[in-house]
């Protein structure tokens, strides 16, 4: 495991927990429905997701940054394959691109060790 000063997994985890607090912040909004709350928090986790992504390097080093790297490709393969769906209406492939979004980002998570 690297050492916690690799500061590439610092900024990794930093992200990771930023989205975690403003996932966590939305319960104030006590007055917006489930459904847009759900909308808020999957926004929260893709845009963390994109700004790990963008963070990871060419070359990957630690088991941390592969596991990471790893399981956005898988993500990547799962939306690619949702999207080549035809026979589903706009709403249900709103709701799985949503599921794999959350299953990404809380496997990321866990990955790096965030508790």
């Amino acid at each position: 495991m690297p050492e916690a000063s690799d500061p590439l997994l610092k900024l990794l985890r930093e992200t990771a927990i930023a989205a975690l607090e403003e996932r966590r912040g939305l319960v104030v909004y006590s007055r917006v429905e489930a459904q847009e709350m759900d909308q808020w928090a999957r926004k929260i986790e893709r845009d963390a997701l994109e700004k790990i992504r963008a963070a990871l390097p060419a070359h990957v080093g630690s088991t941390e940054v592969a596991g990471t790297r790893a399981r956005l490709e898988r993500m990547d393969e799962q939306l690619a394959a949702l999207a080549a769906k035809t026979d589903l209406a706009e709403r249900s492939l709103q709701l799985e691109r949503d599921d794999i979004i959350w299953h990404a980002f809380e496997e990321i998570v866990w990955v790096l060790g965030i508790e």
